[in-house]
């Protein structure tokens, strides 16, 4: 199962896109889309897990995404008895948090967007779990900045919401600049983008 790691953060990025383009027209508002998607990424990380407590060996796969001269990028997965940990953590605290949200946001306006930015912010820390190179990391923390900016400033008619979305923005974007940095200091450094 391990090898299927991928399927973790790939249900809610698709529920992302599915809530988008369904949610307003089905009967719960796209929010049974991104529960049933993270209970999905759920079944899979325990399943993944029960492979490292069995005392399984660590994975690693990618595929190219770009290459420039001797330098390339690739999208893949390097997943070890951390990387299971954390996709069941992350997947319980985001089903939950979906559950309870159902309730929480009941009558909002933005109740469909609301959910399609709660399973891309899903997938984007899923991502940031799963990469096997810095820069598929720093794509996952961007998401993960995007998403921390609309979920905050959800309500954004609000003065108080407003200012802490753009204050996270900020304190998120003063973060990239070191962050940035070290990818490249690291890159240059190691001649590979590959954590493992």
């Amino acid at each position: 199962m391990q090898r299927f790691a991928w399927l973790v953060p790939s249900f809610p990025a698709v529920s992302f896109f599915l809530i988008v383009f369904f949610g307003k027209r089905m009967r719960r508002r796209g929010s049974e889309i991104g529960i049933a998607a993270v209970f999905l990424s759920f079944v899979v990380s325990i399943a993944i897990m029960a492979h490292f407590v069995a005392g399984g060996a660590p994975v690693t796969s990618s595929l190219p995404f770009f290459q420039i001269g001797s330098f390339h990028v690739e999208v893949g997965q390097n997943v070890d008895g951390l990387t299971a940990v954390m996709f069941v953590v992350v997947t319980l605290v985001s089903l939950l948090v979906q559950i309870y949200s159902t309730a929480y946001m009941h009558g909002d306006r933005r109740y469909t967007w609301y959910f399609a930015a709660l399973s891309l912010f899903t997938a984007s820390m899923l991502n940031l779990v799963i990469a096997d190179n810095l820069f598929q990391l720093l794509v996952g923390w961007e998401l993960v900045g995007i998403c921390s900016y609309l979920l905050i400033g959800h309500w954004w008619e609000e003065k108080e919401n407003s200012d802490a979305a753009i204050k996270a923005f900020i304190t998120t974007k003063t973060g990239d600049i070191p962050f940035l940095f070290g990818i490249f200091v690291l890159t240059v450094a190691a001649g590979t983008s590959n954590i493992p």
